[in-house]
């Protein structure tokens, strides 16, 4: 993943029109919204999943979910 600053200075250079810039850059943060929301409920679910393991409970999968959320 590139840097948010760099691919926001790469839509304010490429996009001549303003209101076009500000959909394309308010689609970015969402994206990187949604990426952090993503890291953050995975870190989270780490430690609950070793401590379950300990608790002598066996994980089979580790499936893939969608959250809605607004952003």
């Amino acid at each position: 993943m590139k840097p948010i600053i760099a691919e926001m200075h790469e839509i304010l250079k490429e996009t001549p029109d303003v209101l076009d810039m500000e959909e394309k850059l308010q689609q970015l943060m969402f994206r990187w919204f949604s990426d952090l929301v993503g890291e953050a409920l995975t870190l989270l679910d780490n430690p609950v999943r070793e401590a379950k393991k300990d608790e002598g409970w066996d994980v089979e999968t580790r499936d893939a979910r969608t959250v809605q959320f607004l952003f």
